[in-house]
């Protein structure tokens, strides 16, 4: 009796191990502090406009376009992957809650752009999919380029990102207010859910 009890302790312990082990390995898909992929990212100031950056993007129609056929008025952004549970999905409705804060005059003129991580999954049929589950209107574009080109525009705007083994992204999650010339006026935690402020940051740039 008593090496019965021995052997099936012993088990228990093993199966904890192993589950503590399984709890461990499944990293989140998006963390504040984490190593960024690449070299050091470098915030563009003022007078430094990420229209600059060169490549043709891809957006959920299909249609290919430089950064720079954004410029005219003033874009909300993020970097996001659409298979993301958690932060993404966050950062998206606080984009939104930013367009919809604004009065009709204003927000006809305010653009929304989501910028994937994943260009081996979000392909621009995932994109549009995602736009329609997000319930996400013409005045946004969602676009993909290849890892180069990701890269880059993380850099640009501070934006740190990490490749998991499973294929999901560590990240973190800002949101960025650029002018219409593509110059960044204001960045916001999308963690903090403190987005009060762009709303007359946005109906400035408008008016202006």
């Amino acid at each position: 009796m008593k090496t019965r009890l021995i052997i099936f302790g012993i088990a228990a312990l093993a199966l904890a191990s192993c589950h503590r082990s399984q709890v461990i390995k499944s990293a989140p898909c998006c963390a504040k502090d984490i190593a960024d992929q690449g070299a050091p990212a470098s915030h563009i100031a003022g007078g430094n406009s990420i229209y600059q950056l060169k490549g043709t993007w891809t957006d959920q129609h299909e249609k290919q376009l430089t950064l720079s056929k954004l410029k005219g008025r003033p874009q909300i952004v993020a970097m996001i992957f659409t298979h993301c549970k958690l932060i993404c999905p966050r950062i998206v409705d606080e984009m939104k809650a930013i367009r919809d804060s604004l009065p009709a005059s204003v927000r006809k003129d305010v653009g929304g752009v989501l910028v994937s991580f994943d260009p081996e999954r979000d392909t621009p049929a995932q994109l549009s999919q995602y736009a329609a589950q997000r319930q996400l209107d013409n005045q946004w574009e969602l676009l993909k380029g290849n890892a180069d080109q990701v890269r880059e525009l993380s850099m640009a705007l501070n934006v740190r990102y990490q490749k998991l083994s499973g294929g999901d992204f560590s990240h973190t999650g800002s949101i960025y207010i650029l002018d219409k010339d593509g110059d960044i006026v204001q960045s916001i935690d999308g963690f903090s859910g403190n987005i009060h402020s762009a709303d007359a940051v946005l109906a400035k740039l408008v008016r202006k």
